[in-house]
């Protein structure tokens, strides 16, 4: 009866290298429920579980679904940006700085620079991971398995790990580091001689310049040799190179439009398009496959502009 679903689940997990432990544990089966279905011979309630994987296998099928049109390029002004940032900061022992607008392709550049390198460890901050204490541990964790109780000793250890490798360490969300964890970052550097690129929207730098604590900031500020600013703008060549599926008269005509009907100064003459327009469509591409038809202007319209901004052309 469910032989069907069996098959596709079986084929899911061929195709894509996961386990029944896997699939069971993102679909909150037992593995032995799991198993038992599989197999045909559960002896519950076997559409419950058929409703379960069902909805799984909708659920995957989006998420996982390899939208053609879209590209990584790695020629864009801001990877380049980010790449250079880093090769600086890794090349000479210092620390860098890339800031700017969220999604303009921070991570995904300081990524790239991260597999296609040697000797460079990448952490995420966060809101949990905001003091020096917690950085440290950050850090220490991501090239030791046991990490020490006190924070001197944390640094006294990744001093010694890492003085005179030459290597890099990156902290992306660096936003989320107060001063005493920058603080105690830059000493890192200081004593290791380690290169540090720190990377994050505006605040971290905003707050190095303006604000009550901003000389607190002074010594750290100096320290920076190299500072990179990021933002969600992009040259219609690069949009031409992200989307190769989507034909001119289509871009031609959603910049226009897009413009007229949010008075939009980045994307001014079709020289540049905003990241909200940017966003937009990646959105709808994300669910949407267009292998089977064309792209229409006016389909993309629709899914760049409010409803109200809408025309039925």
């Amino acid at each position: 009866m469910y032989k069907q679903l069996i098959d596709r689940v079986n084929s899911f997990m061929e195709l894509s290298g996961k386990s029944q432990a896997q699939v069971a544990k993102e679909t909150t089966l037992s593995g032995t429920v799991l198993s038992q279905f599989l197999n045909g011979v559960y002896p519950g309630n076997n559409e419950e579980v058929a409703n379960i994987l069902t909805k799984y296998l909708e659920i995957v099928k989006k998420r996982n679904f390899n939208i053609s049109h879209v590209q990584f390029n790695e020629k864009l002004g801001n990877t380049q940006t980010v790449m250079f940032a880093c090769e600086y900061a890794h090349m000479r022992n210092d620390i860098a700085l890339v800031c700017g607008d969220a999604g303009a392709g921070k991570t995904a550049a300081l990524e790239l620079y991260r597999n296609r390198s040697v000797g460079v460890v990448m952490v995420t901050a966060n809101a949990c991971t905001t003091s020096a204490t917690a950085v440290l541990k950050l850090i220490y964790q991501s090239v030791k398995r046991t990490v020490p109780g006190r924070r001197d000793l944390i640094m006294t250890e990744l001093v010694e790990y890492f003085q005179d490798s030459n290597r890099l360490i990156i902290i992306d969300e660096a936003d989320n580091l107060t001063l005493a964890a920058l603080q105690a970052v830059r000493n890192l550097n200081d004593r290791a001689k380690v290169g540090i690129v720190l990377s994050g929207n505006d605040k971290i730098y905003n707050q190095m310049l303006v604000g009550s604590r901003s000389s607190e900031f002074q010594q750290l500020r100096t320290r920076i040799i190299v500072r990179r600013k990021v933002e969600n703008r992009y040259s219609l060549q690069e949009f031409r190179d992200i989307f190769p599926g989507i034909q001119d008269n289509c871009l031609s005509f959603l910049i226009g439009s897009y413009c007229c009907c949010h008075s939009c100064s980045a994307c001014s003459n079709n020289n540049n398009i905003c990241g909200q327009f940017f966003i937009s469509i990646i959105y709808y591409l994300r669910f949407n496959s267009f292998q089977s038809s064309p792209i229409s202007p006016c389909l993309l319209y629709t899914i760049s502009h409010p409803i109200q901004n809408r025309h039925t052309g």
